[in-house]
């Protein structure tokens, strides 16, 4: 979600690799930093909450443009509540208003407890914590807001890259204490490369990882650890190429699966045609083939959210 004023610069590089990281990896997310929550929800029930929301306030617009998700949670009787969070890559001194305004828009117009999180991609804003946001009049405490914060910036790359791939491939944008950043993009690649992710999940970590870790920032590593970094680059480095073969094949699934559709139905809807080519997972595509096997009508299809 984000503050859009007149003039206001678009969303930068930083928000859109993060919002699909988010989708990507959310439950990971909140497992590696905010265990505790984490422990309390189904994620099996979870659902992203796509639709953009706009709400137009005197002199700005509050966007519904990060990601909000709809999951169960397990705390006492189960119930859906909402799951928010914020990437912020430019102005983490409006946040915490902001994140009280999120939060009250969102529970207001969802009718949901909402769980509001910050991923701050800026350095000093203190790791990993609850903020709290207070309004004051008179002498009087009004209001005292909490949400949750990660500011990945102020982390220690030692202490995750040993965790799971997504905290292997988030430690290139913390601090090394010890290491020098070439070690730390060999491991994260190394740690990335030997999980059991789908092809496309990895893919798009080590772009995650050389996005924030590019070659020419790791001068002064020493032979030897470049070396090293240069063969692990070598032995995936045809992950271009292997992205190109995943994307022709999610490709060639998806227009075999809008034929099968068309010949069993007639004309589909352009929503669904939209939906239907936004699923990049091959084993989804070839489970949605299954169903129009067995399919009377179009609604008996049902795409992954």
């Amino acid at each position: 979600m984000t503050t859009e004023r007149r003039g206001s610069p678009g969303r930068t590089l930083h928000d859109r690799i993060f919002k699909e990281f988010l989708h990507r990896f959310l439950p990971d997310f909140l497992r590696l930093f905010f265990p505790e929550e984490a422990a309390r929800l189904d994620f099996t029930t979870l659902t992203f909450l796509d639709q953009e929301l706009v709400v137009n306030l005197p002199g700005q617009s509050l966007r519904i443009t990060d990601v909000v998700a709809e999951v169960i949670s397990l705390e006492g009787e189960a119930e859906a509540i909402i799951v928010h969070v914020e990437v912020e890559g430019r102005d983490r001194r409006s946040l915490p208003q902001r994140m009280f305004e999120y939060y009250s828009l969102l529970r207001l117009l969802r009718q949901k407890r909402v769980l509001p999180l910050a991923l701050v991609l800026l350095p000093q804003a203190g790791g990993v914590g609850w903020q709290v946001y207070q309004e004051r009049l008179f002498g009087r405490t009004l209001l005292e807001f909490h949400y949750g914060q990660v500011g990945l910036r102020d982390l220690h790359s030692e202490d995750y890259l040993g965790q799971s791939p997504v905290a292997a491939a988030l430690a290139a944008l913390m601090q090394p204490t010890h290491l020098h950043p070439a070690e730390v993009k060999l491991a994260g690649l190394q740690g990335v490369i030997a999980s059991d992710l789908t092809e496309g999940d990895k893919l798009f970590l080590i772009d995650v990882i050389e996005t924030y870790l590019p070659r020419e920032q790791l001068a002064n590593a020493g032979e030897e650890i470049m070396q090293a970094l240069s063969e692990t680059e070598l032995t995936w480095g045809e992950r271009r190429e292997l992205k190109g073969k995943l994307e022709g094949e999610i490709r060639g699934k998806q227009e075999i699966l809008l034929r099968q559709l068309r010949r069993k139905f007639g004309p589909l809807p352009e929503l669904f045609v939209q939906q239907l080519e936004a699923v990049d997972d091959p084993d989804a595509l070839d489970e949605l083939s299954e169903q129009v096997l067995t399919a009377v009508t179009l609604d008996d299809i049902t795409l992954p959210e």
